[in-house]
């Protein structure tokens, strides 16, 4: 089980320092230390102490620390004090000793066993299929998480670090005819040029697309990914809504599964909902949403002791996508 329940925006940060930790930094005795350096963490991460604990392990501390020099940063070397919580430099500008927190230089490698089943369990992959999650194919650089359904099928999902820089030897492990010749590739890094194909019928997805950006706690569009396996195009982008309808089938970001609307009413209903939203019109009065359903019906006095559960008689999975969340006003639930 994850040590503690990570927020959207700290899973992703976490996912910058995953790709971070591609290079290795030396300590004062030239060993070279896989991670990223306190400084870095606190410039170009929101994660607090307990999640930097609870997500990732120190293992050691850098030999130089990144300091001011006029209009440039420079490199100094760092040295140990009689204090174990600081270090201590010489400022290249005024050449005196400075102080530095040992937090502040200590390397710190985002746990991947946790990482790892973090997404896991954001795809729902059982525990039976994750057998080789804690054996990287390429050291530090390619894992497979096990296989997840991602539309009708269950589909091979591969997460990557340093995809960019490490691109040929991915794809050329990922050619081995032992392997499934389709797979997902989930990648925190940079997009590729379109002109860099996967190899057989891979597919290549980014994390900071795939997870829902406006879910407080972290959710994977399974919807956007299964596009990306089902299509031959580059650069698909999720949804701009977090809603969408079409072909009678409604699909929120946040819900592994959709919704067909049948019958004559209800899709009228869902379509004006849905059209509205793209309007920026989250949030209807009931009475605007049945005489929508009900266009032959002109008039209140037509429609009157008409509820949404009539519109919906028999149809229980209409609860689990539209929420009632004031007296009279109906939405998209997208929780």
């Amino acid at each position: 089980m994850s040590p503690k329940s990570l927020s959207t925006r700290s899973l992703l940060d976490l996912l910058v320092l995953f790709e971070q930790s591609d290079s290795p930094i030396l300590d004062a005795d030239g060993n070279r230390l896989y991670g990223v350096p306190g400084w870095t963490v606190a410039a170009t991460t929101s994660l607090d102490q307990r999640d930097l604990t609870a997500w990732s392990d120190r293992v050691g501390y850098s030999g130089s620390y990144s300091v001011p020099h006029g209009d440039e940063r420079t490199h100094v070397d760092l040295q140990e004090t009689e204090d174990p919580n600081f270090y201590s430099y010489r400022c290249p500008e005024t050449f005196r000793m400075k102080r530095v927190g040992a937090d502040a230089v200590a390397v710190f490698d985002v746990n991947t066993n946790r990482l790892l089943n973090e997404l896991a369990d954001l795809l729902n992959i059982a525990q039976v299929l994750r057998a080789r999650i804690q054996k990287p194919r390429i050291e530090r650089k390619l894992w497979n998480l096990g296989d997840a359904r991602i539309g009708p099928a269950l589909t091979p999902v591969w997460l990557v670090r340093g995809l960019s820089a490490h691109v040929d030897e991915v794809y050329q492990s990922l050619l081995d005819t032992r392997l499934p010749d389709q797979g997902l590739i989930l990648s925190a890094g940079h997009d590729l040029p379109p002109t860099v194909r996967p190899p057989r019928h891979y597919r290549v997805a980014y994390l900071r697309d795939a997870l829902v950006d406006y879910s407080p706690m972290p959710r994977l569009d399974v919807h956007y990914l299964e596009r990306i396996l089902t299509s031959n195009e580059d650069g698909i982008k999720p949804s701009a809504l977090p809603v969408e309808f079409a072909n009678g089938v409604l699909r929120i970001r946040t819900k592994t599964d959709t919704w067909t609307v049948k019958g004559e009413h209800q899709p009228l209903a869902v379509a004006y909902m849905y059209e509205q939203a793209r309007q920026g019109r989250w949030e209807l009065d009931a009475s605007e949403i049945l005489a929508a359903a009900y266009p032959a019906r002109r008039t209140e006095e037509d429609r009157k002791g008409l509820k949404m559960q009539d519109l919906f008689k028999g149809n229980d999975k209409w609860r689990e996508f539209i929420a009632n969340p004031t007296k009279g006003k109906y939405a998209f639930n997208l929780s």
